[in-house]
């Protein structure tokens, strides 16, 4: 009886752990073959409660009675379609049987195959064993497909890809679900969604966050359930891996000053994908580079130690990625991991965005945050944004980008902020443009603070601009150019950051500058003005706050370059000479600053108008009910005159005080009738409430006097004779009753010419 046995399943060995070297060779044959192998796990439900129950001695004989059933149960239920190659014991009452089947075999095959295997093995295990007042004993069984390609390590992960599958119960939807999971991962058949990030003051989008999703019509369709079964089988790593990957596909997709957000799980920080140079082909290969991919590191998980993930993500930062906190306000620990990681952006929850308009206690919080990041020089992102009231309190609150359904919902390819949003986004433009223009005031162009740099061809090896900056201790930029107009900027800190990473040398040292340069440097044309450039400076990335600004001429052709230092420099300088200089009544520019712009003016192309505005009587208010009244009126006449200018001015217009009741205001020539118009409709209505407060009207009428002189190229040589001019046209203002405004070009050169005499 004994020898039948033996001759019965010696084509199939009962072996352990130390056998696995012999197994690879037989499972590489099988495939070699071009059948198909399946690991098949198998365990006794619940053997620890016999223990417990039972004794040590019962739990044995179950044991013992198993494994003397597996090799006939085995064959009885797998040899329908397939061979068995071997059954191995994995630990406990844990064994793996390894069956080959041919090219044909399905999920389906391998699915009714357990089934049976199931129903045999706990028929034949509850007639062998026999004890007093105890349930049926159950079985598990869960299988996986080793493809072949990595032997080995398939083996590891098969077992663990059954033993999940094996405790949801072969016949169970779960299971069904489970062995979907697994085929997923297997086809890495993840699709990759962008949700746009927007930069909320224009909106334009500052780059997408890639979100995963499942095949549709699965129970992985959403980002929830996907992560869900990849947290209950172990695999977040592996799933995040190929999420990566297919996020990372459409890196051709960006614009140089586009960033792509892609979910980083602090259990995954580690990934050789992207610390290796994978990655960095790709950026070359499209004419990136790290700065723009943004690692988000997400709190779903706890970072438990900082110290290792610390020198990690400094690994990513000298190669040049930005780094994000992501579910800032929701995770383990979110003001910890900022203090510790330094982020580039701190992403805000949807917990706190949601209400924000309603919740007092929220947009407190808030307001804090965004303090905060200004201090230390972050990015504040809020995720989440439904509603429009949620959107403009978060504005008011100085939140600077976002991202929700209301601005615009993931999409396969790189979704644009919806049309709804969009239209709220220009009319908050306009409405922020309307309240904060205020008359601009002389500040010199860019060339006056214009200083030199080395330049070099984008064909420049790394190796030659690190030798420069060593030759130059001095020399903190390097501009690269093509055809003499600038394309691309180096700062001496990037380089060395680039180069001090562990593979920075090896990757970079003799590959062109251009793999590294920042694409997309701030340029500013030689005639811009001051105090435009230095907001659009400051309005970069934190990492890029700092660079120069390279300045080009008409031709776009490079001609030199201004530091931040400069620039802020001088602005300082600018107001407080504005700030010494202006009425200390009104605020305005006063009489150093008015001739400064009407010389600068006289330089432009562009015809113009000035305005000289002399309110009438003005005196006899100011002795009569005193000087708190008369400064009242002066107040109130400069509020008028700036009101006009944002209503109907270019948006480049110039308030003036010149002492006293004596204003001008230069405009284009094709506002000048709209505000004149203005002002003579709106002077009354202005002063009614002074006018009630003192029961005036027993004595005279206060009315202003408006003189324009016209402005054509060369048609006066300095603010004197401008001023000249002006004199004669207040003059003939005056003689009429009433608000008034009538400009030079009206009248003959007769009439001027006897108000002169």
């Amino acid at each position: 009886m004994l020898s039948t046995l033996i001759k019965r399943f010696r084509h199939f060995p009962f072996f352990s752990l130390d056998k696995r070297a012999w197994l690879k060779n037989v499972i590489g044959q099988e495939v070699d073959k071009g059948r198909s192998v399946v690991m098949f796990y198998v365990d006794i439900v619940k053997l620890t409660d016999v223990e417990y129950r039972y004794g040590d001695s019962s739990a044995k004989r179950v044991l013992h009675i198993f494994e003397r059933i597996l090799p006939g149960v085995s064959r009885q239920a797998f040899e329908i379609k397939g061979n068995i190659l071997a059954i191995q014991k994995l630990w406990g009452d844990d064994f793996a049987i390894y069956v080959s089947f041919g090219a044909s075999a399905s999920e389906e095959d391998c699915r009714m195959l357990s089934i049976h295997f199931q129903e045999v093995a706990e028929r034949q295990l509850n007639r062998h064993v026999s004890f007093v007042n105890r349930e049926d004993l159950r079985v598990h069984i869960g299988y996986a497909w080793l493809p072949g390609q990595d032997v080995v390590k398939e083996m590891y992960t098969s077992v663990k890809h059954a033993v999940h599958m094996a405790k949801y119960g072969i016949t169970s939807e779960k299971y069904t679900h489970v062995t979907q999971f697994h085929k997923l991962l297997a086809e890495e058949n993840v699709q990759m969604h962008f949700m746009p990030i927007i930069h909320l003051p224009d909106g334009v989008a500052l780059g997408w966050e890639a979100l995963a999703r499942g095949p549709q019509d699965t129970p992985f369709a959403t980002p929830s359930t996907l992560f869900t079964y990849a947290e209950e089988t172990d695999t977040v790593f592996r799933l995040e891996h190929i999420c990566r990957k297919r996020a990372l596909e459409q890196l051709r997709y960006l614009n140089p000053q586009e960033k792509l957000f892609i979910n980083l799980d602090p259990r995954a920080i580690d990934d050789p994908f992207l610390l290796r140079g994978k990655v960095f082909s790709l950026l070359e290969q499209y004419g990136l580079n790290p700065h723009n991919i943004v690692f988000e590191i997400t709190e779903r998980h706890a970072i438990t130690n900082y110290t290792i993930f610390r020198k990690i993500i400094e690994e990513y930062r000298k190669k040049g990625y930005l780094i994000a906190v992501d579910d800032a306000g929701a995770g383990y620990s979110s003001l910890e991991s900022i203090t510790e990681i330094y982020p580039d952006f701190i992403k805000l929850d949807m917990s706190l965005i949601r209400n924000i308009d309603v919740d007092p206690i929220k947009q407190a919080l808030l307001e804090t945050i965004v303090q905060f990041a200004d201090k230390v020089s972050c990015k504040i992102i809020a995720e989440g944004i439904e509603t429009e009231r949620e959107l403009k309190t978060l504005m008011d609150l100085g939140v600077v980008y976002g991202q929700g359904y209301f601005l615009g919902k993931p999409d396969r390819g790189m979704a644009q902020v919806s049309g709804q949003a969009m239209n709220f986004l220009r009319f908050m433009q306009e409405k922020r443009s309307s309240e904060q223009a205020e008359p601009m005031v002389f500040t010199p162009a860019m060339t006056e603070i214009l200083a030199k740099t080395i330049c070099v061809e984008k064909h420049a090896k790394v190796r030659r601009i690190h030798e420069i900056f060593e030759q130059n201790q001095r020399t903190e930029s390097i501009v690269v150019l093509e055809e003499g107009e600038p394309i691309g900027l180096l700062m001496r800190f990037q380089l060395y950051q680039i180069l001090g990473g562990q593979y920075g040398i090896a990757l970079y040292y003799d590959r062109p500058v251009s793999q590294i340069m920042n694409t997309n440097p701030l340029l500013a044309g030689k005639d811009d003005k001051l105090e435009e450039v230095a907001r659009r400076a400051m309005a970069r990335d934190a990492h890029h706050l700092y660079d120069v600004v390279i300045i080009i001429g008409d031709k776009n052709e490079y001609i030199g370059i201004v530091t931040v230092q400069s620039l802020l420099d001088k602005m300082a300088s600018i107001k407080l000479e504005l700030a010494s200089s202006a009425n200390p009544l009104t605020g305005l520019p006063g009489n150093v600053q008015i001739e400064r712009e009407l010389n600068q003016r006289v330089k432009q192309k562009a015809d113009q108008m000035v305005i000289y505005c002399d309110l009438d009587h003005f005196k006899w208010f100011n002795d009569r009910y005193g000087f708190d009244v008369g400064d009242q009126i002066i107040v109130r006449t400069a509020a008028l005159l700036k009101e006009a200018a944002k209503r109907y001015g270019s948006g480049a217009d110039f308030i003036g005080h010149i002492g006293g009741d004596d204003f001008i205001l230069i405009t284009s020539v094709q506002c000048a009738d709209a505000l004149g118009s203005f002002i003579m409709d709106a002077f009354t209505p202005y002063f009614a409430d002074i006018y009630e407060k003192r029961r005036m009207g027993d004595g005279e009428v206060l009315s202003m006097s408006m003189a324009g002189v016209y402005i054509q190229p060369g048609m006066y040589a300095n603010a004197e004779a401008i001023a000249k001019q002006a004199a004669v046209m207040k003059q003939l203002a005056k003689s009429y009753a009433g608000t008034v405004f009538i400009k030079d070009c009206e009248f003959p050169f007769e009439d001027r010419l006897r108000l002169q005499g």
